[in-house]
Parts: structure tokens; sequence; C-alpha cells
């Protein structure tokens, strides 16, 4: 049984039909998708396990009440759907979680010094109703210094801890970033990944990183005090949407605050399956 099948978050591709006979089950999505499973006495228990693939629980979550056989065939089976693409990994907005969290402010720069002066986040909430707070690290950068966030991003995934990036190191732009779960959607090494694609001159994010392994200084940038405000309210705001059952999906997106018409925009980030910091989860082995 492989052990990264089973922290995958598995979701159905399409709005499939689930039929069922003796010993069958059969998926069709309109006219063209259409895939059937046989196994002794699959109708009795696969179907209730599909229709929770919905990409908010592991696969070790939802067999983990099935018995020993019949986990053993549902991996097989799930592993099977995952190649005919039928289940497709589920994105950080499936495995939402509302949760109040204590804020820990690290990094740098003048946007974390804002930050820490500010009131917006009690050193130490109290969890109210029942509820525990866990911590979410909020990363803070003034320069270029990718090598020193992906070396956060990689502790805070260690520690199976939420993180937001907020920089201003681009100067012309400001970033930040999705809510980074440990174990679901993109990581910050996936963003990164996608900016160094984008970029006319892609080589300078190796040899910026290159730079801060041999602990040569990056210079940090200057930003408006009337930006900071606006990144310190994004973020502020990605906190409490965190709170929510039902967080507006720019929790999960992307948002840039242009600097000279100070316009805020926002864009979907992918998981990357090749990434090398979070790749384990696009292998099934």
């Amino acid at each position: 049984m492989s052990d990264s099948l089973l922290e995958r978050r598995p979701r159905l591709a399409y709005p499939f039909t689930i039929l069922t006979s003796v010993n069958v089950v059969r998926l069709v999505a309109g006219e063209d998708f259409r895939y059937t499973l046989t196994a002794p006495d699959l109708q009795s228990w696969m179907p209730a396990l599909l229709k929770r693939c919905v990409g908010k629980d592991t696969l070790s979550v939802l067999i983990a009440d099935l018995s020993p056989a019949q986990r053993e065939s549902a991996v097989l089976l799930m592993q099977q759907l995952y190649g005919e693409r039928v289940l497709v990994e589920g994105s950080a907005t499936d495995a939402h979680a509302a949760q109040k969290y204590q804020v820990l402010l690290e990094g740098e720069g003048a946007l974390l010094s804002d930050l820490r002066t500010s009131a917006l986040f009690p050193a130490a909430p109290t969890p109210t109703n029942g509820t525990v707070s866990r911590s979410l690290s909020i990363y803070c950068q003034d320069r270029l210094d990718y090598e020193a966030a992906l070396n956060h991003s990689r502790r805070c995934r260690g520690a199976r801890m939420p993180m937001l990036w907020a920089s201003c190191g681009a100067m012309t732009r400001a970033y930040v970033s999705p809510l980074f779960l440990p174990d679901a959607g993109p990581c910050f090494g996936c963003l990164l990944r996608s900016f160094q694609r984008l970029s006319p001159a892609p080589e300078i994010y190796d040899a910026l990183r290159e730079h801060a392994r041999q602990q040569q200084p990056i210079e940090p940038v200057d930003f408006p005090a009337e930006g900071l405000s606006i990144l310190r309210g994004l973020v502020a705001w990605k906190v409490k949407q965190a709170e929510l059952e039902q967080p507006s999906a720019g929790l999960y997106r992307l948002h840039v605050l242009e600097r000279e018409r100070f316009e805020v925009a926002t864009q979907r980030v992918f998981a990357d399956v090749f990434c090398p910091e979070c790749n384990t989860k696009a292998n099934v082995g």
C-alpha cells in the first residue's frame, strides 16, 4: 500500500452518475466519459466511498471504516481511477477547514514592522466555542531572497503549518500569496516556479538563490507606505477568511499590487507536478 497514495485527497474529475449492479460499479459523466469497476461485492461499499471523494479528506481517512480486504481493494481501484484521470487531486479550496489561527509574524522589512505594531493579530488568541487555535506563519520580505522564502516554506511544511507570503521585493509590484496549506494545493515552490517560467530572465532566479546560499547580501527595496497599508489589509483579510466555513475564492489566490497604478489583481496558482518541494503528492506509487 503506497503511503503517498494514502496521503492524497481524491476528487472526482466530473459529476459522475454512479450505477450499480452485482459486483459492478459504473461511473457515467455525459455520453463520452464512462468507467466500469468490477470486484466481488463492490456495489456494497464503493459508491459511498466515491461520493465522499470531494477533495477534502485524504484517502487514508476515506477508507478507515472499511474492512482490511475492502481497504486493499479500494487502494488498487483508486490507483486505477487516478491513472484514468477519473480522480484528480483535490485543491486547497477543497481541503479548506475553517480555523482560527494564532498568527506568527516572521521575515524582515517594513511590512513586518507595520504588522507587528498594528493591533491586527493578538499574540495568543483565546480559543472560543471549543475551537482550538493552530499557528499560521506570515512571512514578510522586502527583497528578492527566494532562498530564504523557500527555506521558510520547508520549515512550515515540516511543521504542518499553513503559511502566507507577503513581499514587496519585486519593487514594481508586491504580492500576498494564497494561503499555502501544508498538505493540499500548491506550495511556495510551485509559485516560484510559475514566476520563473513567466520571467523574461528566468536565470536570475537561480542566480539569486545561489547568491543567498553563499551568504551574500540581497538589497531591500523601498515601497510606498500607502502600498504597505494595502498589503497589510490583504494579509488581515486573508487571515479572517481562513476562519470562515465558506471563504472567498481569493483566500487561495495570489494578490498582485501594481506600484505604478495601485491596482490589485488576483491570479490562480496551480500545484506544479514537477515541483521538487511538494511533488510527492503527484506520485501514485
